[in-house]
């Protein structure tokens, strides 16, 4: 007896990652936000902030960086650095934006 499968080429859909839960102050996994970028061939990029897992974050704000820790309470991310007041930071209930920035896949 033969029997035929059907091998289709469809592609599981995608869900976006989970975000962070009141449980873990920091993410899983690294998680990069994008948003507003310079024109090309201008100097500079684009204003990015990835959050780690170990707790630190890099804002990349078109040509400077910022370094420091971040923590997550609720939907309010906090960038800590030395010698600087905190920057806060509105994430969504899906985790995909970061005030005006948007997850990278």
């Amino acid at each position: 007896m033969l029997v035929a499968a059907g091998c289709g080429s469809s592609a599981p859909p995608t869900t976006p990652p989970s975000p962070p839960t009141a449980v873990s102050p920091h993410v899983a996994k690294e998680r990069v936000y994008e948003g507003e970028c310079m024109p090309a061939g201008s100097r500079g990029g684009c204003h990015t902030v990835t959050l780690r897992p170990d707790g630190t974050y890099r804002n990349f704000l078109f040509d400077a960086a910022m370094d420091g820790t971040y923590s997550i309470a609720g939907n309010v991310v906090s960038l800590n650095g030395p010698d600087r007041e905190p920057i806060t930071m509105t994430l969504s209930a899906d985790g995909t934006k970061l005030d005006a920035l948007t997850l990278k896949p």
